[in-house]
């Protein structure tokens, strides 16, 4: 395996690490590569493409990215070890990788980051053959498929020339050895309190009274819900039912004005916050492993898209910037997406042409249901909460404005008379 040092290395240079294992083969791992274009309102770190802010990439993506690049499917020891078995319940065809204590010989689903990963042929054929007979006639049924695929060179999942396969490596959080006790299904999601939010068709403000604290909790499930759910539709994702997972931050407003979270709050954090540290439940949607299926009629969480009246304005906002950019609203921007598509995230031309096809829909849906007062764009968990911690952001500002002024007249009254 090349060694990578523990800075995390820029986007897309190299756009791959490289696996080299014991029979001569080569494996990749896919980097994070940055999409070729910026939504207006991202504010990216100069030569950096990473967002000072966390509405584009973040240098927690790239890290969690790089960590799964690096992890090695046949080293007996050492921190990159894991182990590599087939999923063997509930209903797909996967590899699953466990990360192993140090006394573990090798015997052995905010979106998680996922990875572009290819693997040996004969060694994924080798997992394949464990999976004859799975806890799950469905996932039996998928690996037979899968292992028909890899068979026959099928080039869905194996590369030309043969000798390796290729899929999405990526992070689940909470495994799926068990529906999870929070288990989300359409009549569960009707049951909490922010869906009362959603399928209202009063303004958010008369819902919800957005000068108390507790509105946020709603405000943060409702956002998260309804920008996935939109992604969902796009995508075509048929088994979300059961795989939302609900993962408690900590939120914070700086003394910039900037509303920040995370799962670790450091003191540089604490000492930046000019607000109480929030612990706030986030939706995850993780399992991402049954979308794109273009024939089907319908899909999970449509009922959920169909009842919600309210959005937020930057998912809107950026669904009609992606959509204008697949119809050329820039000079060749279709051709470059569609090469980013088919060349970094590795789906085939016909994918991202149907794809395409299901985001410009969406995206025409939902303006139509905007024009018609059918959605409302007033979904603003981060507005919301800067709001609130307005006064203690201005005092913060004013404070540092003070000592900046008294450090600068110090500094004139304190510089020495030059001799004549």
């Amino acid at each position: 395996m090349n060694s990578v040092s523990d800075d995390s290395l820029p986007l897309g240079e190299p756009p791959v690490v490289e696996h080299p294992i014991p029979n001569g083969v080569t494996e990749v791992a896919q980097r994070l590569v940055q999409f070729p274009f910026t939504p207006p309102d991202a504010k990216l770190k100069e030569k950096d493409a990473l967002s000072v802010s966390k509405d584009w990439f973040t240098t927690h993506d790239k890290s969690e990215i790089d960590r799964l690049d690096n992890l090695d499917f046949y080293a007996s020891s050492g921190p990159q070890s894991v182990g590599v078995v087939p999923k063997l319940h509930n209903t797909s065809a996967g590899i699953e990788i466990y990360q192993l204590p140090p006394t573990l010989g090798k015997h052995l689903v905010e979106v998680p980051p996922v990875t572009y990963r290819t693997m040996d042929i004969q060694e994924f054929e080798k997992v394949g053959e464990q999976a004859r007979t799975t806890g799950h006639p469905d996932c039996t049924q998928a690996w037979a498929d899968l292992r028909a695929m890899a068979k026959s060179g099928n080039p869905r999942i194996v590369l030309s020339g043969g000798k390796l396969v290729y899929g999405a490596l990526a992070q689940n959080p909470r495994g799926e050895n068990s529906s999870p006790e929070d288990y989300w299904t359409v009549g569960a999601i009707r049951g909490h309190s922010f869906y009362k939010v959603l399928s209202s068709r009063e303004p958010v403000a008369s819902v919800l009274n957005l000068n108390d604290v507790k509105a946020l909790q709603d405000l943060a499930l409702a956002q998260d819900m309804t920008r996935g759910v939109i992604l969902d539709s796009i995508f075509r994702q048929v088994d979300r039912l059961g795989n939302i997972s609900v993962a408690v931050l900590q939120h914070y407003v700086t003394a910039e004005g900037q509303v920040k979270w995370d799962d670790k709050i450091s003191d540089k954090d604490k000492a930046e916050a000019v607000s109480p540290l929030l612990a706030l439940k986030r939706i995850m949607y993780k399992d991402n492993d049954d979308g794109m299926n273009w024939g089907r009629d319908s899909i999970s969480v449509t009922p959920i898209l169909n009842e919600t009246h309210h959005i937020d304005q930057t998912i809107y906002n950026r669904l009609q910037w992606l959509a204008a950019l697949m119809q050329d609203s820039e000079p060749g921007s279709d051709e470059k997406i569609k090469d980013y598509f088919v060349n970094v995230v590795h789906i085939s031309g016909e994918n991202y042409d149907k794809l395409k096809a299901s985001l410009i829909k969406q995206a025409a849906s939902l303006k139509n249901r905007v024009e018609s007062k059918d959605i409302q764009l007033d979904l603003d968990f981060e507005g919301t909460m800067k709001k609130l911690y307005a006064k203690e952001v201005e005092a913060a500002q004013a404070a540092k404005s003070t000592a900046t002024a008294t450090t600068s007249a110090t500094s004139v009254e304190g510089t020495p008379t030059p001799a004549p």
